[in-house]
């Protein structure tokens, strides 16, 4: 799985900018559901815990809510928008992005501010890698976490969701870039692969840049919860969306907020 880590993030990191810059419009409303959820565990302000931060929407949201937050990646090219970005909206002081790969948490996050009260997995990132190295990243996370801290997993796919909502195919539009995805989900392992195919608009013609092979882990709320216990996190809800607060369902994606025990 490293290999498709690589090229769509570090290889070709410009395509999935495109991908990601789509998701800001809705940061804030996402930041606003989390700070909501915080307020009634007590926690209003705090050190943040930022994994697969990308160009650190989510670290940069919080930040302006007065959160001290570390964001990290592997992608190099990722940190440095979210740096500018950081800097445009006035929470440089306040935000600290570190390069490098989550399994390797506690050796990359070093000599930053923590324990951390509050930490976040936004957009589907775990099933990146194998389920072990997902229990090895929520270890280290709780380990530089005190008790008490909350983590987020947020905007998540689901196996449940898949296998209601499966589309083989989808279409998307970012700005002069066509994506084309195609997908195949075998339930019996719960893996998704798909291709990402990238296009640059020429006037009404279509030209190849790029594609990305894309393997990932789907899983359930249920495997996913015994996973962050295995890891030292209790889960205390379940969401449909942060942003509105809704219950989770088979039609909607997964959103787990946890406790540090």
């Amino acid at each position: 799985m490293d290999d498709w880590v690589n090229k769509l993030f570090i290889e070709r990191s410009d395509l999935f900018m495109e991908v990601m810059n789509q998701r800001w419009t809705k940061t804030e409303q996402l930041v606003d559901g989390i700070v909501k959820l915080l307020d009634g565990f007590g926690i209003k302000s705090g050190n943040l815990l930022d994994l697969y931060c990308g160009n650190g929407r989510v670290s940069i949201y919080m930040a302006k809510r007065g959160f001290r937050a570390v964001g990290v990646d592997v992608s190099k090219a990722f940190l440095e928008d979210a740096k500018r970005k950081a800097k445009e909206h006035s929470v440089s002081r306040l935000v600290n992005f570190v390069e490098g790969d989550a399994r390797k948490l506690k050796q990359i996050v070093g000599a930053v501010p923590k324990p951390f009260d509050v930490v976040v997995s936004v957009w589907t990132s775990v099933g990146f890698y194998r389920q072990r190295d997902d229990l090895n990243v929520f270890k280290q996370a709780r380990q530089l976490s005190r008790k008490g801290a909350v983590l987020f997993i947020a905007e998540t796919a689901h196996t449940e969701y898949i296998s209601l909502k499966f589309s083989p195919s989808s279409y998307s539009e970012l700005d002069d870039i066509v994506m084309l995805e195609s997908r195949k989900y075998e339930p019996t392992t719960a893996q998704m692969k798909a291709c990402w195919m990238f296009y640059k608009k020429r006037g009404e013609n279509l030209e190849f840049i790029d594609r990305a092979e894309i393997v990932h882990h789907v899983y359930s709320l249920s495997e996913l919860c015994s996973l962050l216990k295995k890891a030292g996190w209790e889960t205390a809800a379940s969401y449909g969306s942060l942003s509105t607060l809704q219950p989770m369902s088979p039609l909607t994606h997964m959103n787990v907020v946890a406790k540090a025990v």
